[in-house]
């Protein structure tokens, strides 16, 4: 990927993400089950956990430039260089920050960041350059904290790739060469950007609740390369630590450039740390090396280690981190090798870069901390994370690569992974039946076999169907389609699709209170902090009185951070149908007949006539017992008589 391209900058900093978490928990998206302590903090379901009046804000915190990298290889790190390094990043001014929400409470492993603009100005507010960072999601969850996140709560660390685009270039810009290389340079007046994020405050400690760390890399992009994930070579770690039950070292990017006689390798999100910002006391003499003889092995309880002898590689060059405990948020993790010898770069082309410690046990041997992957093979699906409605496709395009060459006519396998069991009530699942995943199998379609072109790539059509209310209480269902090459990493193992497919709705042109109002009640119910200091969405007549200001965030597009809702789950003729009531807002009660008549073809619309669901009809049953009536079934009142 072109972040990790010449010219480069490096930013270090923290980053604020206040998610709401009444919504991490499913259960708690039972209207009938749901209680007003799952709107307070505490531990454990029957609370609404860490954050419940989180507002999904996301923002960039005490974040600076700390070097740049430019194409001859020299590395910078004082403003006497250039008026860039030592600068503030920010985020949006004049408008809302970005937001940072989960898919579905069913895949909470897939943040994404959503409509996040990113701001360098110098200490006198002038614009250095700022754009718009394009919807990305969380990969790579790897292992980064050797104390388990003690303190913070949260050991593991993440990537977000993704492009800057709409870039305005500031006045101030001119009076840096870095950035006049970097704008001639780059193409389509788009940047890249890779973050990792680590180190986040579940926990009200060291005065940091609710923030993280965040180590970030901007550098060119070229036309034609992925947009969520690196265009490069992959080091996957393979030595097996008991205390992590894992590896560390698992997942770092790295390129190399033949015309520069140049390796650059990412560890900024793979680096063991010691702490929740990134202290490095790790004192293993760390060496990068080609090795000459294929590297297969993966790491276990039983065989942690695989060793080499010194005959078996070539040496690249030592890694310089021990002097400095602050290493990482100094350097980013990247760490460049220039001018190497052409049979360094010769063995480059066909054999895999490793990482090498001396070993203390196995005298004259070198221990395999992390290996590139088998054949120098990564495939990847880039828009990996969709959210379908009924009738849509998309398609999702797949890279595959070879020794960080494009790679044509590359077998790439799709599955559908096996539906998920129901959970009923018990002692580990005290508040309501929580429904399983991946089904009904005929949700989506696609054609499970693909094959990329001469140029490397292939596209894969998701198309979604319709589904009606599997999960009984919360919009949709969530798909994960495992993918992967004829050949596949145990390493590394497979990657999925993730898809959030909405259940099929039709826009109701004239609606009545009782028409949104489960929609309305589980929002107010999920994310309290709406309802105390804005508008209770739980109320007609609360709603009719803000409807104006309602209207404005339901209209907005899906990449407006004004958007509501926040989460993005809303399919558009649920969203729809709210605005239409809201530009009418009217209670009234519905004909029970048109209220039976639509809940049986919501349950199956091929057979208008057949009855709800098991599972539907003990939810519409509950929820009449907790409120008197449901939804439909509501008398009528004038409460917006006067409106």
């Amino acid at each position: 990927m072109s972040y990790l391209h010449a010219p480069r900058l490096v930013f270090t900093g923290d980053f604020l993400s206040d998610v709401s978490t009444v919504n991490n928990d499913t259960a708690h998206y039972n209207n009938a089950t749901f209680q007003p302590n799952f709107q307070e903090p505490g531990q454990g379901a029957t609370n609404g956990w860490w954050n419940p009046e989180g507002g999904a804000v996301f923002d960039f915190q005490n974040c600076s430039v700390k070097q740049i990298f430019l194409p001859d290889g020299t590395t910078q790190t004082s403003q006497y260089d250039d008026i860039i390094i030592g600068q503030a990043v920010v985020g949006a001014e004049g408008r809302p920050t970005g937001k940072m929400v989960d898919l579905d409470p069913d895949a909470q492993m897939y943040s994404a960041l959503w409509c996040v603009q990113l701001r360098i100005c110098t200490t006198n507010g002038d614009l250095l350059f700022k754009g718009d960072i394009t919807t990305t999601s969380f990969r790579d969850l790897q292992m980064r904290q050797l104390d388990g996140g003690k303190s913070n709560g949260q050991p593991l660390g993440a990537s977000w790739t993704s492009v800057i685009t709409n870039v305005e270039w500031g006045k101030a810009a001119e009076n840096s060469t870095f950035l006049k290389t970097l704008r001639s340079t780059t193409q389509n007046n788009t940047l890249a950007i890779n973050m990792n994020p680590f180190g986040y405050y579940y926990s009200h400690n060291d005065g940091r609740f609710s923030l993280g760390r965040i180590i970030g890399s901007i550098g060119p992009y070229f036309e034609g390369e992925p947009l969520t994930f690196a265009a490069a070579r992959r080091l996957y770690g393979i030595n097996y630590t008991p205390s992590a039950r894992g590896t560390y070292f698992s997942i770092s990017n790295f390129l190399v450039e033949p015309g520069a006689r140049r390796v650059s390798v990412d560890f900024g999100a793979s680096f063991p740390v010691s702490d929740s910002i990134g202290t490095i006391n790790y004192k293993q003499d760390l060496r990068l090396a080609v090795s000459k003889v294929p590297q297969t092995f993966v790491a276990s309880r039983q065989t942690p280690t695989s060793y080499v002898s010194p005959d078996d590689f070539i040496e690249v060059g030592p890694l310089d981190y021990q002097s400095d405990p602050n290493w990482l948020n100094q350097t980013g993790g990247i760490v460049s090798f220039n001018n190497l010898p052409d049979a360094t770069i010769s063995a480059l082309s066909n054999n895999q870069l490793i990482l090498v410690s001396p070993s203390a046990s196995q005298p004259g041997q070198y221990a395999v901390i992390a290996r590139e992957a088998i054949d120098g093979l990564v495939a990847r699906a880039d828009n990996f994370i969709q959210r379908l409605d009924y009738g849509q496709s998309v398609d999702v395009d797949f890279y595959a690569y070879q020794w960080g060459n494009l790679l044509p006519s590359a077998s790439i396998t799709a599955t559908l992974d096996p539906a998920t069991p129901d959970t009923p009530v018990g002692p580990q699942n005290p508040i309501s039946e929580l429904y399983g995943n991946n089904f009904p199998a005929d949700g989506l379609s696609f054609n499970g076999q693909i094959s990329t072109n001469p140029q490397g790539k292939a596209q894969l059509r998701l198309s979604g169907n319709s589904i009606y209310s599997p999960r009984v209480y919360i919009d949709g269902q969530i798909y994960f389609i495992t993918y992967q090459t004829a050949t596949v990493d145990p390493a590394f193992g497979t990657e999925q699709l993730v898809v959030h497919l909405r259940d099929y709705f039709e826009e109701i042109a004239n609606p009545v209170w009782d028409d949104i109002s489960e929609m309305m009640v589980q929002y107010s119910n999920l994310y309290p902090i709406m309802s105390k200091y804005v508008v209770n969405l739980a109320d007609p007549l609360a709603l009719a009185e803000k409807k104006n200001i309602l209207i404005f965030a339901f209209s907005r597009g899906m990449n407006d951070t004004m958007h509501m809702p926040v989460t993005r789950d809303l399919s558009d003729t649920k969203r729809k149908t709210i605005l239409n009531w809201l530009n009418n807002p009217q209670t009234g009660q519905r004909s029970v007949l048109k209220t039976e008549a639509r809940e049986a073809k919501t349950a199956n619309p091929a057979a208008p006539g057949t009855v709800l669901t098991d599972k539907q009809a003990r939810y519409r049953e509950a929820v009449k017992a907790k409120n008197g009536s449901f939804p439909g079934f509501a008398a009528t009142d004038d409460l917006f008589e006067n409106l």
